[in-house]
């Protein structure tokens, strides 16, 4: 192993040059057979585990939405109480009302994908081809890394144990970042279906 490149468990490292490169996938039907091939069908599902426990994303992004806006949306407009041209209030009030909708939208994204990126990471970890290439961080040398994880204890163990805390939230302010965005566009458009929807 060369000085400088950090030793983990279980990790195999090589020189490109002088180790074998697996070729990459040709498509869909090529990735799976080979995958069946190299590691049998239940490769397949690796990673299922935290896959399935991500399911909680989309309930941590509601509700943290709903705290947000009860806390500092204004209160919807009782239309039955009111006519149409109060409850639609002027551009300026509709903009600003918008405005808000994209940053709670944002906010509850980016606390509902920090707090499940950890499971993305052991997801992606499980899931990503045992051998893979990679570049030194100390070096800059072009290395092949092989990784086997026997499971998500397995997987988790050997992160904290090498990378530590923050092995499991590499990547994760560009993730957020990268899918703000969208979930503010989103629960505008939702806010707006749901006052149309609303509107006698």
């Amino acid at each position: 192993l060369k000085s400088g490149i950090p030793q983990c468990a279980n990790n195999t490292k090589n020189h490109a040059s002088n180790a074998k490169v697996k070729p990459a996938y040709r498509g869909l039907i090529h990735a799976a057979c080979t995958i069946i091939k190299e590691e049998g069908f239940f490769a397949l599902y690796k990673g299922s585990i935290p896959a399935l426990m991500l399911v909680s994303h989309g309930g941590i992004q509601f509700v943290s939405y709903e705290f947000l806006k009860s806390r500092f949306a204004p209160n919807r407009k009782n239309i039955n109480n009111t006519n149409k041209t109060k409850a639609k209030g002027t551009i300026s009030e509709r903009l600003k009302d918008s405005l808000g909708y994209l940053v709670m939208g944002a906010t509850s994204k980016f606390i509902a994908s920090t707090t499940t990126y950890p499971l993305q990471v052991i997801k992606a970890r499980l899931q990503q081809r045992s051998q893979v290439v990679e570049m030194s961080e100390t070096t800059g040398e072009i290395i092949v890394t092989i990784r086997e994880y026997r499971g998500v204890s397995d997987c988790v163990a050997r992160i904290w144990k090498c990378e530590g805390v923050t092995g499991f939230f590499k990547g994760c302010v560009t993730n957020a970042l990268r899918v703000a965005p969208s979930a503010a566009i989103t629960f505008v458009v939702y806010e707006w279906v749901l006052d149309v929807l609303t509107t006698p």
